[in-house]
């Protein structure tokens, strides 16, 4: 029993690590308040829905820049640097913006004038943060010894899903108590008091250890250049599948759940979702199905994702939506969590970096693609074709990828 749990506990035997989870934690806690605040003030200040739609285009446009600026850069000699910046630029967004809040507070600004407001300080937020992930991954990669990085990036998803859960909670009590600007001010503090404990983490280049999956011998000098094998390349066609189904999920999910039962429906299937994904995170950290290779694991995710949105679309009965959303998280956070223990290992500090900067792209990019189709295919009413289509395509995915070949130990 000692010794799972010395395996359980593994990486906080690293202190950089918990540095950088605790880092990661504080700066976590104003993350997760935005999202609900920013649709709540948004909605106050313009009623009819635009006001929010630009602020979350700004946002997405600006992850999108900054995803092509990470892309055509090397990897820093020092990632932690990278998310000090990153931080300080956040930081300076939503501090910015509480300073204008508290300036025009007299003033009865037109609602354009503010949501402007609201979509510069997110296009800024969202550009900065293209950076922290790829970053995040590479000093993982750096102070987290093989045997515990499983752990470690499990470790990193049960905080985040636990806040991910409260978040919007929490979020809604400070809004409906103290208001918008105190959730702007807590969110900078937080990134303050990350950007001081990341200070404190000091990356050492010599300690990076790796289980090298590719070979890097003649490594090609440009980030651009750098090649990753074919079977890696085909686990992000997979993915890019599985978040453009997330994608479609985060709107016509909502809408169906609510059309065929209610809002509370909707709420508990929420509810489900994000404890799905804590309990992937959960079964990750304790190894349960640490037998099943990725490929199997990936198999089940897209073939459960396939069924959830099914069931959303076409099942009326509450039970089976809830259930199908549980699972369907948890899958994917399983597998999400083994892939990215795969990308710290794939090779150099350019392999690895090259692997976090495509898992994001396909993210940034799949998520509102899905979106995208949902709105069309609604237009067009169209919209059940669309998704049956689209998880008939990711379970075809995660049939295909089980057939390609992979090293023997994964």
């Amino acid at each position: 029993m000692l010794t799972n749990l010395y395996a359980y506990l593994g990486p906080y035997s690293v202190p950089v690590f918990r540095k950088l989870l605790g880092a990661a934690l504080v700066s976590g806690i104003g993350d997760a308040l935005i999202p609900i605040a920013f649709a709540i003030e948004s909605h106050r200040v313009e009623p009819s829905g635009w006001g929010f739609t630009l602020v979350l285009l700004s946002l997405w446009l600006g992850r999108l820049l900054g995803m092509l600026i990470v892309r055509h850069t090397r990897p820093a000699a020092n990632p932690v640097s990278v998310m000090i910046t990153s931080d300080i630029v956040r930081f300076s967004a939503q501090i910015g913006l509480f300073i204008w809040l508290i300036l025009h507070a007299d003033h009865n600004s037109e609602a354009i004038v503010t949501i402007t407001a609201f979509s510069i300080s997110s296009g800024i937020y969202g550009l900065a943060t293209a950076f922290i992930q790829p970053a995040r991954f590479n000093a993982m990669a750096h102070i987290i010894p093989s045997k515990h990085r499983t752990q470690a990036n499990s470790w990193m998803s049960i905080f985040g899903d636990t806040l991910s859960i409260v978040g919007p909670l929490v979020s809604s009590v400070i809004m409906i108590s103290i208001g918008f600007k105190s959730v702007l001010l807590i969110d900078a503090l937080s990134f303050l008091i990350g950007i001081l404990m990341l200070t404190r983490i000091k990356v050492n280049q010599s300690g990076h250890t790796t289980d090298k999956i590719i070979n890097t011998e003649n490594e090609i000098p440009h980030i651009n250049n750098v090649k990753l094998p074919r079977w890696i390349n085909v686990g992000f066609m997979t993915w890019l599948f599985v978040a453009l189904t997330i994608g479609i999920l985060g709107t016509a999910g909502p809408t169906f759940v609510i059309d065929r039962n209610s809002s509370a429906a909707w709420a508990v299937a929420a509810a489900c979702m994000a404890t799905g994904s804590l309990a992937g995170s959960a079964i990750s950290l304790l190894g349960v199905i640490k037998s099943l290779s990725w490929k199997q694991l990936q198999l089940l995710a897209c073939f459960s994702l396939a069924a959830q949105i099914l069931c959303f679309l076409f099942v009326s009965v509450p039970l089976i939506v809830w259930v199908s959303g549980f699972f369907g998280s948890a899958l994917v956070t399983v597998s999400g969590i083994r892939w990215d223990t795969i990308g710290q290992s794939v090779g150099s500090d350019k392999h690895i970096h090259a692997f976090a900067v495509r898992d994001q792209a396909v993210h940034t990019i799949g998520i509102p693609a899905g979106m995208l189709i949902f709105g069309v295919s609604t237009i067009l009413n169209s919209s059940a074709a669309a998704i049956t289509i689209v998880a008939a395509v990711v379970a075809t995915m995660g049939i295909f990828i089980a057939t390609v070949k992979t090293p023997d130990f994964l």
